[in-house]
């Protein structure tokens, strides 16, 4: 080969390399839109996730991992005041955000999100910038403006439980369900109520950066990288709050259930602790809890056990134990049952690394 040739061949090759490693390194755009009467937390949760993330990258090495910008988008110039009265400065406009979004996230706003959705300009940028992004994310009652835009057209999704019922008969071809923390339906990802974002947040994280990352940050923010009670917004507890009229005598009951999973929670004990009959308690826990006592107690000792599994070294077979299970096979059991995973793979999964 010529030596002309090679020398341009290699200047070629050089080339490619360093645009491959300058869009390697080139920070992933967040962008969080807001408007009047958005939810702060839907916003300056996940927007700490992504910048803490940063931080675990420089910290665990990983520098020539692209990291993340996050940019707040308003329809104008200008201090935006949020449901809470605080007020949020804007970085960029529509005009000029571009097509360099790497990820929309719509921040919601509980009623507020009404007006948001009867903004032509709002739903039409919404619209038009999906398509230009890599994904698009909703945080509680933002699925409402990516419906007004068209985009949730029979996918499955979620938003704040609360408001699903609005969701659906308003925008009929939508699929709800309003169980879960977070769902992702192609590269449209919806969440549940305020802090269902920060889990949404590290699922987008996991999905980019892996585990390491995402635990270190959940460490961070001090919070769960997936919380107790599987990705659900309803754990025992909270689902006993939206059922028939509430108890404080069951209340109290089940907050005492929750912090003491590995005392003797058979159905005669806790008849004994409220001073009933064991058939009478059945029957009024069930009626204000929608469960049976057995099947909190197994959730509430489940949800424990996963703390513990996540959170600390200790043997699953103590764990068992000190969470009420007995033994090792029926912590097995009740986990397959109700996450369809074992104890040693969710370890293997979720623990917590040490922080550097």
């Amino acid at each position: 080969m010529p030596d002309g040739v090679a020398e341009n061949n290699r200047c070629v090759n050089t080339l490619a390399l360093t645009q491959s490693s300058q869009q390697i390194n080139t920070p992933r755009r967040i962008g969080f839109l807001v408007y009047p009467g958005c939810e702060i937390l839907d916003v300056c949760g996940p927007h700490d996730a992504f910048v803490y993330a940063d931080t675990w990258l420089t910290r665990f090495g990983r520098t020539s991992e692209p990291g993340y910008q996050c940019v707040v988008i308003a329809a104008a110039p200008g201090l935006v005041r949020t449901k809470c009265g605080i007020e949020i400065a804007p970085t960029h406009t529509f005009e000029a955000v571009g097509d360099e979004l790497d990820t929309l996230v719509v921040a919601g706003g509980c009623m507020n999100v009404e007006e948001a959705c009867e903004d032509p300009t709002l739903v039409e940028w919404v619209r038009s910038m999906a398509p230009r992004t890599r994904r698009v994310a909703s945080i509680c009652t933002g699925a409402f403006i990516l419906a007004a835009a068209g985009l949730l057209n029979h996918r499955r999704v979620t938003t704040h439980w609360m408001f699903s019922e609005l969701l659906a008969t308003t925008f009929p071809l939508v699929h709800v369900d309003s169980s879960l923390l977070f769902y992702r339906d192609g590269n449209i990802y919806s969440s549940g109520g305020i802090t269902a974002g920060i889990d949404l947040a590290l699922a987008l994280l996991e999905e980019d950066l892996g585990q390491a990352i995402t635990l270190a940050v959940a460490r961070t923010m001090v919070v769960f990288p997936r919380r107790p009670g599987g990705q659900s917004q309803f754990s025992a507890y909270v689902e006993y709050n939206k059922v028939g009229p509430k108890r404080p005598d069951i209340d109290e009951l089940m907050a005492w259930i929750l912090g003491h999973p590995g005392e003797d929670l058979s159905v005669a004990a806790l008849a004994d602790r409220m001073a009933m009959s064991p058939r009478n308690f059945a029957r009024l826990f069930r009626s204000a809890a929608g469960q049976t006592p057995a099947r909190f107690v197994d959730r509430a000792r489940a949800d424990a056990a996963r703390c513990k599994l996540e959170q600390t070294a200790l043997p699953v077979t103590t764990i068992a134990e000190e969470c009420g299970f007995g033994d090792a096979e029926r912590m097995r059991r009740a986990f397959q049952r109700l996450f369809d995973v074992s104890p040693h793979n969710y370890r293997s999964r979720f623990r917590l690394p040490t922080l550097m």
